[in-house]
């Protein structure tokens, strides 16, 4: 590092400390208890991201902080509004634990969840299966939501690699085995289906933040406040937001290309 460059890092520091004080010192995020996280969507008309104060790009780098599975069926098929909310919602991907009708039963064994049950005659299922990551995006202070499509759940494809992949990353960079600590850059492609086409979710590794760089080190403190924040105030309403959200049309299942069974989708 020249000495320009650690001028630059140390006057930075300087101020950035001198407004945490005149601020009382709290370096704490507040996530609003009762209010939904910002949402990154994902444009079906081309590979690009909206983000949630509504500019488009096509790529973005950040660290996830959690992320999990998620299935719903509607029984009630949208126009050009909305319908909800689901008739049935796992939070898990694993069991059915909300919506009007929940299944009586896991969701592997649920009719809806098996392909060819999709309504409108296609090979797909009924029912969405999604993976909602929760992610800090670069230079921003609140973590957003992305809702990962059936189109981006195959095991060919790069986000459940990743998802599987991760915790050897992070070990072997020695920061234990969270995702936390890696930041991962996010893109999409388009796959092409028999009728219509989909954005899917590219993400790959950029690097292991370091714990011995200063710099690093201060950002992995702010993710690790910010994750128990996150797990404090937010976490216990996620079962909530997938049981109750509703359906946009254009979020609609025929424009999510959920797969086929030669596809090598995972079977939540």
């Amino acid at each position: 590092m020249s000495p320009t460059e650690l001028a630059q890092r140390e006057s930075t520091a300087l101020a950035a400390k001198q407004i945490t004080e005149m601020f009382g010192g709290d370096t704490g995020i507040q996530i609003p208890v009762d209010a939904p996280l910002p949402q990154i969507k994902i444009l079906r008309e081309t590979p690009q991201f909206e983000m949630p104060d509504g500019t488009t790009v096509k790529s973005f780098t950040g660290n996830i902080l959690y992320w999990h599975n998620a299935n719903q069926f509607y029984d009630v098929e949208f126009g050009d509004g909305e319908s909800g909310p689901p008739a049935c919602a796992s939070s898990n991907g694993i069991v059915p634990d909300g919506g009007t009708k929940p299944f009586a039963g896991p969701c592997r064994t649920c009719p809806k969840n098996q392909y060819g049950s999709d309504d409108k005659g296609g090979r797909g299922k009924a029912c969405q299966n999604t993976i909602r990551l929760y992610v800090l995006v670069d230079g921003e202070i609140l973590p957003c939501v992305i809702k990962a499509s059936p189109a981006s759940l195959s095991t060919k494809d790069s986000l459940v690699r990743w998802l599987t992949n991760a915790p050897n990353i992070a070990a072997k960079a020695g920061c234990g085995t969270k995702y936390q600590p890696i930041v991962v850059k996010f893109s999409l492609h388009t796959k092409n289906f028999d009728q219509y086409s989909a954005s899917c979710i590219d993400i790959e590794t950029v690097r292991v933040l370091d714990p011995k760089d200063e710099i690093d080190f201060a950002t992995l403190r702010n993710l690790g406040q910010l994750y128990q924040d996150f797990t404090a105030n937010y976490l216990g309403r996620v079962k909530h937001d997938v049981g109750a959200e509703a359906q946009h049309a254009q979020e609609g299942q025929p424009d999510q290309g959920d797969g086929f069974p030669d596809d090598n989708l995972p079977d939540f």
